[in-house]
């Protein structure tokens, strides 16, 4: 701790320019420039914004926890000296032994307007945030990010940005500044976010806004696919939200704009567990914990002695809604979130070897697939795609509701993406080769690969309906989904039937494309477009699938397969990310040699035979019809071994006959590639009077 001796040296302390008091150095406090200031030709300012005291020694206190924090933040040692600041302009970064943070190498001590910033980066006047830069990041936020899927504030709760606390501020400026021409300061916003956040619990002085701010930093985080750091500021926030009873309902009583941002930001959380949440590990809160909350039926609830803690209500949400009965979209994604969190230790739990058999009444296949079940039977009227008829808005009316089909396209996503995961074929082609008890019935593999090319054909689906729509998503789980659909679509690349290949082959364009769409905003999207590039040019020895590519077999990474299901945005294989947190020591590694045989391992994939049908789906599936004849299907997706040159057939008969597969116009393959905006609406076929459209099968 500082000494202080007597009242003469807090009083000194106290009244020194923020110059010297960051320095470190004796001020002789002159106003209105101290003479240290004059002869080094610096702006001297005092500081004259009122900090909060709970005490008679607080200022003081809390003078000094400023310098302590921003020197550790900022990777500095205490005895920083003038010559330090010269040699870091030089080369850009700090030369300390714990690096957290590197301050732009244009920022040099300037004058400012606002003391506050100082101390925090802000010490240039051209990188202080001006009124006019904190309400475009406002602006930005609700156009962007708001309900997508975060929604810890509306509209009027920052009307007035001066009202604002700074942390929120530089969180706001963080997550939006990619969306803007002032992207370069993203790092920097950023980090003086965390310095902020971490001076708020140095002193005491946690509020609401700390804790939003620590979600907004958490998805800024995943966004960047920085995991490990999203993590940290989610995990903080959520031990926050336990300190203050956020997570119990007896501490939302009452009804009032506070109490409806205090669940707004509780579940915001949630939304952010159930995507980027650690998935193992002792520490881990499993997803079971919500399971009463979220299908527990009414006579489950009866039961409970009102004794046991519940968590807080959904925010209030009836846009869409028909009566007052009816759940919110936005908590209706909620709860499609939470079955994902489910899927996502399912495929946690298959890359451990620790699969149980999915045709067991017992297995967390058959409990998966009958929690969403009990979530789908929540999912209105009002809210399904047949009433809601998206494919028939304008971009303009997207556009204006889009606090509404944000949230509607992220359940619609997330109910395909998780029927799609479930079903993935090479979870258990791969658990097949670790446990005999695994190997694969015929019932199974039949049900199970009708609904991963149906589902899978579904996100294209949707896909194609927000590229016509010209609907700009931002969360990177629509990424995600567009990568493990793609997965899905390039197995199929190989299958025998002409026409599934051709469309297999399509669909992997479409869902490339899609997820380079999130690459100028979503590094992590880019780490996933990365590993679906590896994973292309395994599996077809090309950078690009193209029009004459029709391969008998194809080989998948199954360590690149792993990392696009389970969202693993490592820089290198044998880099572990730790978000800037920790020091080396800290710091777990892969060894090289595991990297390296894991990037060998191969699964080489033949699909024997194939459905023979022809349906076209131009028009999004909504004029797609079952023609007059119908040939004979006999044949199922192939099941592939681990180990190269080792072929394992499926069984002949694993696809129902009268399952018909989406067919693609040829037209769709003219620079596919080149192609990375949005696509023309494509042209349809007429109906086809007296055969059902296979658009009513699998929809939500």
């Amino acid at each position: 701790m500082m000494p202080r001796e007597s009242a003469r040296g807090r009083l000194r302390s106290h009244e020194a320019c923020l110059n010297c008091r960051r320095k470190k150095t004796r001020c002789p406090a002159e106003k209105p420039s101290c003479s240290s200031c004059v002869r080094l030709n610096q702006a001297c300012l005092y500081t004259t914004i009122p900090r909060g005291s709970r005490g008679g020694q607080s200022d003081d206190r809390l003078a000094f926890l400023e310098e302590k924090v921003n020197l550790i933040l900022s990777g500095r040692t205490t005895q920083t000296i003038p010559s330090e600041k010269q040699q870091e302009t030089g080369k850009g970064t700090s030369e300390t032994c714990y690096p957290l943070t590197t301050r732009p190498p244009s920022i040099e001590p300037s004058t400012v307007s606002d003391p506050f910033f100082l101390g925090f980066g802000y010490e240039d006047s051209s990188s202080q945030p001006s009124s006019s830069a904190i309400a475009k990041a406002i602006d930005l936020y609700f156009e962007y990010c708001h309900r997508q899927p975060i929604w810890c504030f509306d509209r009027e709760d920052v009307s007035d940005p001066s009202c604002l606390s700074e942390e929120l501020v530089c969180c706001l400026l963080a997550l939006t500044s990619r969306f803007s021409r002032d992207r370069d300061h993203l790092q920097h916003y950023g980090d003086s976010a965390r310095s902020l956040v971490m001076l708020r619990m140095a002193n005491g002085t946690v509020e609401l806004e700390t804790i939003e701010s620590l979600c907004l930093l958490s998805y800024s985080s995943f966004l960047d696919g920085d995991i490990h750091l999203g993590r940290f500021y989610l995990g903080l926030a959520l031990h926050l939200c336990r300190s203050a009873t956020l997570d119990l309902e007896s501490s939302h009583a009452g009804e009032g704009p506070m109490t409806e941002r205090k669940r707004r930001l509780f579940w915001s959380l949630q939304c952010l567990e159930q995507s980027y949440g650690q998935q193992n590990g002792f520490l881990c809160i499993p997803s079971e914990v919500m399971r009463t909350f979220y299908i527990a039926s009414s006579s489950d609830r009866a039961k409970q002695d009102g004794t046991e803690p519940k968590p807080p209500p959904p925010p209030i949400d009836d846009l869409g809604c028909s009566k007052l009965s009816d759940v919110g979209i936005w908590s209706l994604a909620a709860h499609f979130g939470w079955v994902w969190s489910r899927v996502r230790t399912y495929v946690s739990d298959c890359a451990r070897n620790r699969l149980k058999e999915p045709w067991r009444h017992d297995s967390m296949y058959a409990m998966v697939l009958s929690d969403l079940t009990e979530i789908e039977n929540k999912l209105s009227q009002c809210h399904r795609y047949d009433s809601v008829k998206f494919y028939e808005r304008t971009a303009e009316e997207l556009r204006s509701n889009r606090n509404y089909w944000t949230p509607w396209l992220k359940l619609q996503f997330t109910y395909h993406c998780i029927l799609t995961v479930l079903n993935h074929p090479f979870l258990y082609i791969v658990a097949s080769q670790y446990n005999d008890n695994l190997a694969i019935p015929n019932a199974f593999w039949r049900r199970s690969s009708e609904l991963v090319l149906l589902h899978a054909t579904w996100l294209v689906r949707m896909i194609d309906m927000v590229s016509e729509k010209k609907m700009r998503l931002i969360d990177p789980f629509f990424g995600h989904a567009a990568a493990i659909a793609a997965t899905v679509h390039l197995y199929y690349c190989c299958a025998a039937d002409p026409r599934l290949k051709y469309k297999s082959k399509v669909d992997f364009t479409k869902c490339r494309r899609f997820l380079k769409s999130f690459v100028s905003f979503s590094p992590a999207c880019g780490i996933l477009d990365q590993t679906l590039d590896k994973m292309t040019r395994i599996a077809s020895g090309s950078e690009n699938i193209d029009h004459d590519w029709e391969p008998e077999k194809i080989h998948l990474s199954i360590p690149l397969m792993w990392d696009l299901l389970q969202v693993n945005c490592k820089p290198k294989p044998h880099e572990v990310s730790t978000g800037g947190l920790l020091h080396p020591s800290l710091t777990p590694t892969v060894s090289t040699e595991e990297a390296e045989d894991g990037l060998a391992s191969t699964l080489e994939v033949i699909v024997a035979m194939s459905p023979n049908v022809t349906v076209n789906t131009a028009d999004g599936g909504q004029a797609a019809h079952i023609p007059p004849t119908m040939p004979h299907i006999s044949s199922t997706p192939a099941s592939p071994a681990l180990e190269l040159g080792e072929k394992l057939v499926a069984p002949a008969d694993s696809l129902m006959t009268n399952t018909p597969w989406l067919w693609t116009d040829p037209s769709q393959f003219v620079d596919m590639e080149n192609n990375v905006g949005y696509p023309e609406s494509e042209s349809t076929l007429g109906n086809i009077d007296g055969f059902s459209t296979w658009w009513d099968f699998g929809n939500l």
